[in-house]
């Protein structure tokens, strides 16, 4: 199935979900794309540099760049005109629509595997918090960063020979536009098309997601046993509980977003994996551009490049404290004692704890007193 129907017969008229996914996808960017620069924006600024940080910046720039690229794909393809042969499309405007397409797919595996990156750095931290100084600092997350983009580009490329623009004309003589098909090289070589579905269902998805799910869980029982004998052994300043907690804060942040990823991505991976399976030639990539479960699909990625800006406002008092500080222009005190709750990334003695603890509480008594 090289084209939307048989030779000899028109293509079928866009009905259900196909009908409204440009205007949900276009919303849908349109907003992902603010929240990314805001999220770019506050993780890069001055008192928010970290390696956990560096990554988000750079997986809110990646977001960004992957719904810019579908934004592109969804105005043309459903606003201006619609997805369908019939419709005459002109062959850079389809070209356009191949090259939209495949930078959506190559920078959200980018993103894909910074969010990977940023379990494991996370993970590294919690459950090993003695080799967190050499394995966690600036310079290892900016080699990470240089490694997955790195490593995307490779495993992409094998996808940009999959399709090719060719004339509709040869198939339907009263048509004068431009199509999309599968290359001779595609065609004539079925094992590469099955490669490229496991590569992409197995290795893009269905693997990440089974990573993120392991590095999941290990946080969470390593969170919930540092509970108990929290509960069962300090007895110092209530400071000490709250530093605890807002370290827990921004590791269930973590957590929730590569959850959201695994709860996105996991269906687009098994359909993938399912269909390679079956052997012979494949017409999965073409299904996920030109139907409307496709379009379905195509909107849990979408979603999951928006939802980030909520889970880190929802859960990170920093990040909330930057955001106001910046876009609101509210009078905050310094992100770094903003709250009771300070998420130290060096371990913290207790008598330092209870130092600060002390000092912000004369200061809240003190602004209390002057008011």
């Amino acid at each position: 199935m090289d084209n939307v129907t048989e030779p000899g017969d028109f293509p079928e008229g866009v009905s259900g979900y196909r009908l409204y996914h440009g205007y949900v996808s276009v919303i849908v960017c349109s907003t992902g794309i603010v929240l990314n620069v805001i999220n770019a924006v506050i993780w890069s600024s001055k008192n928010m540099r970290s390696s956990t940080n560096l990554i988000l910046t750079t997986l809110a720039i990646t977001d960004i760049v992957s719904l810019s690229m579908y934004l592109v794909y969804a105005v043309y393809f459903f606003l201006a005109t619609g997805p369908s042969q019939q419709l005459n499309h002109s062959q850079e405007w389809m070209y356009v629509v191949v090259i939209a397409f495949h930078e959506f797919i190559g920078f959200h595996t980018t993103s894909n595997w910074l969010t990977i990156s940023l379990a494991i750095f996370r993970f590294i931290k919690v459950c090993h918090p003695d080799l967190a100084k050499t394995w966690c600092n600036k310079e290892r997350a900016k080699l990470t960063i240089l490694i997955v983009f790195v490593v995307t580009i490779l495993a992409t490329f094998p996808f940009y020979p999959y399709y090719e623009v060719y004339s509709s004309s040869e198939d339907h003589p009263s048509l004068t536009g431009y199509w999309i098909r599968k290359t001779k090289f595609t065609r004539n070589h079925v094992l590469y098309q099955t490669v490229l579905l496991w590569l992409y269902g197995v290795v893009f998805k269905v693997c990440p997601c089974i990573g993120m799910v392991v590095l999941s869980t290990l946080m969470i029982r390593k969170l919930r046993h540092a509970q108990k004998r929290q509960r069962t052994f300090i007895t110092g300043p209530d400071s000490q509980v709250n530093n605890h907690r807002g370290y827990s804060h921004t590791t269930v942040m973590l957590i929730i977003i590569g959850l959201i990823y695994v709860l996105m991505e996991l269906p687009i991976g098994i359909s993938a994996f399912t269909s390679g399976l079956q052997g012979g030639e494949s017409h999965y990539f073409y299904f996920m551009l030109y139907s409307e479960v496709g379009d379905i699909l195509d909107l849990l990625t979408l979603l999951n490049a928006t939802v980030n800006f909520g889970v880190y406002y929802a859960l990170s008092n920093q990040f909330r404290t930057v955001c106001r500080k910046i876009f609101l222009r509210e009078k905050v005190l310094d992100v770094h004692c903003v709250s009771d709750t300070l998420e130290m990334s060096e371990p913290v003695t207790s008598s330092v704890i209870f130092t600060i603890s002390l000092k912000w509480k004369s200061f809240k008594q003190k602004v209390h007193l002057d008011n």
